[in-house]
């Protein structure tokens, strides 16, 4: 081969690798699509938004929100999955979605190899609420209702197979009780038919629970994690109810799987950077999320080890979807 020819055939192969390399250090030259998979007005809506317009002020390009709910986020996350992976199409990104679903569907339609890991937000807080004229105030008379009148509740969720769905699967299993689940396409109707006594309870995220409770619209019984909450420390936790009971629901941000590591590593920081800010921290704590800033590795670990777990609690719970 003539130096001519090779030299032409390198620049050749030079070309065919150059544009993954041009395209991140370019990047972003075009919005910035946000899936959120939840209809608007929940938490992982607001979560997607308020990240939205940070990495638009840090990055200099629109961020539009696209609410793609349904299958337990599987519709919002199975279109992300088939996008290209150039950092133009992020997920924000639940336990559920990560955790959950691939052990609760036989057939689900994401798998975690479908992904890549780009920041984690933080835990998330959920309330055991009840309609206000249910004759119960805590998680143990709301049991001994369910005991004395089998199938004769019903418990609201924002779609079957979320965290909100399996908590109560995993009470009703405690208590061997039996209660009617009514799946929602989110919590926005589901808090209204609540409030309106079309369903009797529901686990809620912090940031739809706490207006409601504070409105007498809704009945607090207790909430997640190991201790009470700062903002109604009058709630007891469900801790003091069942021992060992601490489980908790996360939310991300992931793209799909083979994301250049530079926009990765972009994304990363600059997610990390608003979750360190006071303020912007104090924002995510008013809406029931802990901040949780972690290295892109550090969060990768944590979706390995969870996917364990929560396929255990799935598994223990009973708890199935179509």
């Amino acid at each position: 081969m003539d130096l001519r020819r090779r030299a032409a055939l390198g620049g050749l192969a030079g070309a065919l690798l150059a544009p993954p390399f041009a395209n991140a250090q370019a990047w972003p030259s075009q919005p910035i699509r946000i899936v959120v998979p939840f209809p608007p007005g929940g938490l992982t809506d607001v979560l997607g938004r308020m990240v939205g317009e940070r990495l638009q002020a840090a990055l200099g390009q629109t961020a539009i929100i696209d609410n793609k709910p349904g299958a337990a986020t599987q519709v919002g996350a199975a279109y992300v999955a088939k996008q290209p992976a150039d950092g133009y199409t992020l997920l924000t990104a639940t336990s559920t979605t990560l955790g959950i679903v691939p052990a609760l569907y036989a057939k689900p339609l994401i798998a975690l190899s479908d992904f890549a890991p780009v920041a984690m937000l933080g835990n998330v807080t959920f309330f055991l609420v009840a309609r206000p004229d249910l004759p119960a105030k805590t998680p143990f008379e709301l049991a001994s209702l369910l005991r004395a009148k089998p199938d004769g509740y019903s418990y609201a969720s924002p779609g079957a197979g979320t965290a909100h769905h399996l908590l109560v699967e995993l009470i009703r299993m405690r208590e061997q009780v039996k209660v009617q689940h009514v799946p929602y396409q989110g919590s926005t109707k589901a808090v209204v038919d609540l409030a309106e006594s079309r369903v009797d309870f529901m686990f809620l995220d912090a940031s739809v629970a706490l207006p409601q409770i504070e409105a007498g619209k809704l009945r607090a019984l207790a909430v997640t994690g190991a201790r009470r909450h700062a903002t109604r420390p009058d709630v007891p936790a469900l801790t003091e109810f069942y021992d060992g009971l601490d489980l908790q629901a996360w939310q991300s941000v992931v793209a799909p799987a083979g994301l250049p590591p530079p926009i990765a590593s972009r994304l990363n920081a600059e997610i990390n950077k608003a979750l360190n800010e006071p303020s912007f921290a104090e924002k995510l704590q008013r809406i029931g999320l802990e901040p949780t800033p972690l290295t892109i590795e550090s969060f990768g670990d944590l979706i390995r080890r969870d996917a364990g777990r929560w396929a255990e609690l799935v598994k223990v719970s009973g708890a199935k979807a179509d």
